[in-house]
């Protein structure tokens, strides 16, 4: 009997690494899954698929990568050189559809490097594969997979291979993620940084070694964005404008003042930040506080920027979090194995995976309503994809956010109502403010009308009940009409809630074809208006 029980256990056991790939390989099915199904319905948006999937396209075929989109060169907004290496895939399929891929494939197979190292810590395969599960159902980890594309993502799976081969002590690989980790982001030089001061309790040389990669790329990224920016500090650093302007006077202002940092951080929109972050691991990374302590610079980043969305769990902000916080988890639940009985740890496993499964409420696979861009109906997806089709390449395009990463391949586009009424364009703090529906420019209708009949813009494409980002409510409707009643520009095609305007087309005759489908009389300017809310039951 005792022999027959340990077999079990030793093929159970060998059945864990299996399972761990059956689960990555479930993970990325039902992720690109989702991923496409929202990219269809037009849920996935120029900030910053259609920005990135731009910048990927030019780069693949040797253009200059100037982004139309956020009216930059790519450099200037993020230094974020993983692009260049992703730019091959675009030979093979250009599409957006490849960017989700890779982003998926590589938070999917981020749980490799998470079994590994809880091997080494744990040696037990059935508690490896139950963290590493916890990491493929954590419901942060599936909102950076589902919000667009970003290329911080694949410092998620790069931190964790780079502390796993750390922890073997094999240098030549963890080198060669800690070079790739620096290429995701301007702040990832932080991570590495951090990483370092972790590195001293394997080897000094290379602790010092790790360090110095990391303030090399955190001198080069900022530099970069600095000569982008004619010697400026970039725009970002206005996220900590009641700080300082700069990494220097912000860093000295927190060292002067910890009471107000305290009262900063401690506030009910960060307590509960932090309790997603840690509540759907059931708070094992607080039993590793040295572990966790290395995503502390990108954690203090998001509880004191003035940006609201990097308070929440829904959005890329907690890229260079998401490692250190399941790599503490590792080593926590290693400590907690340590102090109690089998039973209670059997019974606290227990407990994990119900909190994993009670976790999924608050994961985009399974919630009720999405909180981000609201998809379009299938019929409305249909009759949009119908649309884009009358417009041919190389054309020079403004689109609205939902329609514009179905367009972006191609020289020039612009997120409407760009470039007729410049709205979070260029690198300006204030085109950072309008990206959260603050401090818009005056709109000055007659320039705005000129602007439009200056424009070399050839199509215009509309869906004025999609995603209305940059625009608000009370600044969209002028710039809507603006275009319809601009001479310069006819409506060309009508279908659900999607308008097709061309430049040179017949103003009067898209007119009359606004009329037959709003079924509604339309002699002058007013009646345009009147036509659309009728029509789009506004």
């Amino acid at each position: 009997m005792r022999n027959y029980c340990e077999r079990t256990i030793s093929l159970f056991e060998k059945a864990c690494f299996p399972s761990l790939w059956i689960a990555i390989s479930i993970y990325s099915y039902l992720f690109i899954h989702q991923s496409f199904f929202l990219y269809k319905r037009f849920a996935l948006t120029a900030y910053d698929l259609g920005i990135y999937d731009q910048a990927v396209w030019l780069i693949s075929r040797f253009h200059n990568p100037f982004i139309t989109v956020r009216g930059l060169p790519l450099l200037a907004d993020h230094f974020d050189p993983i692009l260049f290496l992703l730019a091959p895939l675009y030979w093979i399929w250009a599409s957006p559809k490849t960017l989700l891929v890779a982003q998926t494939l590589a938070l999917g197979i981020g749980a490799w490097p998470v079994y590994l190292i809880a091997m080494r810590r744990l040696g037990k395969a059935p508690e490896a594969l139950l963290l590493s599960v916890a990491y493929l159902l954590y419901p942060a980890l599936h909102w950076n997979n589902t919000f667009d594309f970003h290329p911080e993502i694949f410092a998620v799976p790069f931190l964790l291979w780079a502390f796993y081969f750390l922890d073997c002590k094999r240098w030549r690989p963890y080198l060669v993620f800690l070079a790739l980790i620096a290429l995701t982001k301007e702040t990832a030089g932080l991570s590495v940084i951090m990483l370092g001061l972790y590195a001293f309790k394997y080897d000094r040389r290379m602790a010092w070694t790790t360090i110095g990669m990391g303030l090399a790329s955190l001198f080069i990224a900022l530099g970069v964005l600095q000569l982008y920016h004619k010697g400026e500090p970039s725009p970002y650093f206005s996220l900590y404008s009641h700080y300082g302007n700069s990494l220097s006077s912000v860093m000295t202002y927190m060292i002067s003042h910890p009471i107000v940092i305290f009262r900063e951080i401690n506030t009910p929109v960060n307590r509960t930040y932090l309790f997603e972050l840690l509540q759907p691991i059931l708070f094992l990374a607080l039993l590793a506080p040295e572990v966790l302590a290395l995503a502390f610079p990108n954690l203090l980043s998001n509880l004191l920027s003035n940006r609201i969305f990097m308070h929440m769990i829904f959005f890329q902000y907690n890229v260079f979090i998401i490692p250190f916080l399941f790599i503490a988890s590792v080593i926590g639940y290693d400590r907690l194995k340590r102090r109690i009985g089998v039973f209670s740890l059997r019974l606290f496993a227990i407990c994990l995976m119900v909190n994993m499964a009670w976790g999924l409420n608050n994961s985009p696979l399974l919630i009720a309503s999405w909180p981000l861009t609201s998809p379009v109906s299938s019929y409305q997806a249909i009759q949009s994809e119908n649309i884009l089709k009358l417009i041919p390449p190389n054309t020079v395009v403004s689109a609205q956010s939902g329609i514009l990463p179905h367009l972006t391949h191609r020289k020039k586009i612009y997120l409407f109502p760009n470039p007729f009424y410049p709205v979070a364009n260029g690198d300006s703090v204030p085109a950072l403010q309008q990206q959260l529906g603050e401090d818009f420019p005056l709109f000055n209708s007659k320039q705005v009308s000129q602007n439009i009949v200056d424009s070399k813009v050839d199509y215009i494409i509309l869906q004025p009940k999609g995603c209305l980002f940059p625009l608000l409510d009370y600044n969209l409707w002028p710039s809507l009409l603006a275009v319809f009643k601009s001479k310069a520009y006819g409506i060309v095609a009508i279908a659900g809630d999607t308008f097709l305007l061309k430049r040179g087309a017949d103003h009067r005759k898209g007119i009359q074809l606004l009329a037959r489908v709003c079924e509604e009389k339309i002699s002058n300017e007013v009646d345009i208006e009147k036509a659309l809310k009728a029509y789009l039951n506004i």
